[in-house]
């Protein structure tokens, strides 16, 4: 009896601790939110005097809510989470104006950030990102995306840190251009350098994924239906030049950009040896809303116009398609010029498309 009266106590204590850890979790959870807010709303535009005054009254709450955090690790965070603060008001209005003295103030505020501390283990993914990228766009505003994913692998030894940062630029960088030799450079430091087997396999995985669509391989071919209920396959167009705008009736980026995509058409009505083409994300359970827009828009008749059934074709697979709009050209032995094309409304590309006309033309 006394030996279960013993248990009880303890079950009722241990209960009660978990209890008061997880409310104190709780309460240190809205005070790093509080932290987060003091230097969000700090607004951009300011004088330099009125943004340090904004910054010193931020961080003065900031201090005021870290007195009440509950042990080490908390309090570690909370500074981490200042040094962010920090960065994107002082620091980003610092780069904006081109101030150095400013940039040399918030070197001093941060002079505590060591970005190849383990202390960096104690904020979330996307806390370490934003505090990596702030640093970078201050300190060295001059590496692109991919350069700074190269510098941490090759200058932060935390596993848990440097890991989901280069891996999440990795996909960013693969969903907005592709297999590049640029990517293929990190992808060639991520196996020297990462110690994990699972971050090595990622990136082999989205290696195996993306490399079949890089610049100079042969084109997957499709075969969709068209506005007309015709079979269509990308094999139709051997020696000819291909540009696909792969769009859908609900994304209003693709809506805008297709009037540029129908000029252009025009522009070359006279060479036979390109094609212009759509291809439409909607569905076939969508299709007579497909059609209805391209009636309506009188679009209808002057390019193949595809849509995509997904339960028949792999398409949206074999080319990476994880955004529209998305551009596409292939050249008239079929091989990629390049599966992450910019549109035709963008300012450099009637540029980049003489170019590149220019280029199969020689060959």
């Amino acid at each position: 009896m006394k030996t279960r009266n013993i248990l009880l106590v303890c079950i009722i204590l241990c209960g009660a601790f978990g209890s008061y850890a997880q409310q104190q979790k709780s309460k240190d959870d809205v005070l790093f939110e509080k932290i987060h807010a003091v230097y969000n709303r700090i607004p951009g535009g300011l004088g330099k005097d009125e943004l340090v005054r904004k910054v010193n009254d931020a961080e003065r709450e900031a201090r005021q809510a870290m007195d009440s955090l509950s042990g080490k690790d908390a309090k570690q965070k909370a500074e981490l989470l200042c040094y962010n603060g920090i960065l994107w008001s002082l620091g980003a209005q610092a780069v904006e104006m081109k101030d150095k003295a400013l940039q040399n103030e918030v070197a001093e505020r941060v002079k505590g950030l060591d970005l190849d501390s383990p202390v960096l283990e104690v904020l979330t993914d996307v806390e370490r990102t934003n505090l990596l990228n702030g640093y970078f766009r201050v300190f060295m505003p001059e590496l692109s995306e991919l350069a700074r994913a190269t510098y941490v692998l090759y200058n932060i030894k935390s596993e848990e840190v440097r890991n989901p940062y280069v891996l999440s630029v990795l996909v960013s960088e693969l969903k907005r251009h592709g297999y590049t030799d640029e990517v293929k450079g990190l992808m060639e430091d991520i196996e020297i350098c990462s110690k994990t087997e699972s971050t090595r396999q990622t990136a082999l995985e989205l290696k195996e994924r993306y490399y079949p669509v890089r610049v100079g391989a042969m084109a997957p071919d499709f075969e969709m239906e068209d506005e007309n209920g015709k079979m269509i396959k990308l094999s139709d167009f051997k020696g000819k030049a291909v540009f696909i705008d792969v769009w859908a009736t609900w994304c209003g980026g693709c809506v805008a950009g297709l009037p540029a995509f129908i000029e252009l058409k025009k522009q070359y009505k006279n060479r036979d040896d390109i094609i212009f083409l759509t291809i439409s994300d909607d569905g076939v359970e969508a299709k007579a809303r497909w059609k209805n827009f391209l009636r309506e828009k009188k679009y209808s008749g002057i390019m193949p116009h595809l849509i995509i059934n997904k339960e028949k074709d792999n398409f949206t697979g074999d080319y990476c398609i994880t955004g529209i709009p998305r551009y596409i050209l292939i050249d008239k032995s079929g091989k990629i010029v390049n599966a992450w094309h910019v549109g035709a409304n963008h300012e450099y590309f009637p540029f980049f498309f003489s170019m590149e006309l220019e280029g199969m033309n020689r060959e």
